[in-house]
């Protein structure tokens, strides 16, 4: 009998300190990546060159996208796709949530973000709708005081064009 109230006071403290391990976030940086998220999304509605340039200043000179596959993309294989990409998208809706922060003992923070795009997208054939809904993993990491994203896992995306599914990859709430 004692062994198990030892083992129940070691899960609870064990439970108690990944609680408040999650807790530790400091509310400056919950801001700040925030606000990162939400001058992504500004990029996204106003592709101009400077806001483009701000939203890819935020990713680390290392940074690296990891798609649902598994595949790894680099820094600038990321930059120059998704330029090229939102100059073709006309984005009307754009809605970064973040789910959870954790602070990790390394000091950097990790951020499970849904971000839910709309609007429409010029191709040969004209215009169409498009709705876009991503989750990822990513973690940021503090340099001189501005928070670079070091790396983004996409967990799930959910592509519609003119209402029709042409793309559902990931596991949906992972």
């Amino acid at each position: 009998m004692p062994s198990r109230f030892a083992s129940f006071v070691a899960l609870a403290f064990a439970a108690s300190t990944i609680t408040v391990r999650a807790a530790e976030v400091p509310a400056d940086a919950q801001k700040a990546i925030a606000a990162d998220y939400q001058l992504n999304c500004t990029a996204a509605i106003n592709p101009t060159d400077a806001n483009l340039a701000v939203a890819f200043g935020l990713l680390a000179p290392t940074f690296v996208d990891v798609d649902v596959k598994g595949q790894k993309h680099p820094r600038d294989q990321v930059v120059s796709t998704a330029q090229a990409q939102m100059k073709q998208v006309h984005t009307e809706v754009c809605d970064p949530t973040i789910e959870s922060q954790t602070l990790n003992s390394d000091g950097s923070i990790t951020a499970i973000a849904a971000v839910h795009v709309a609007g429409t997208v010029s191709t040969p054939n004209g215009d169409h709708q498009l709705d876009l809904s991503t989750r990822s993993q990513d973690t940021w990491q503090n340099v001189k005081g501005t928070w670079l994203e070091t790396q983004s896992q996409e967990l799930h995306t959910t592509a519609k064009v003119d209402g029709h599914v042409v793309e559902d990859e990931g596991q949906p709430g992972a």
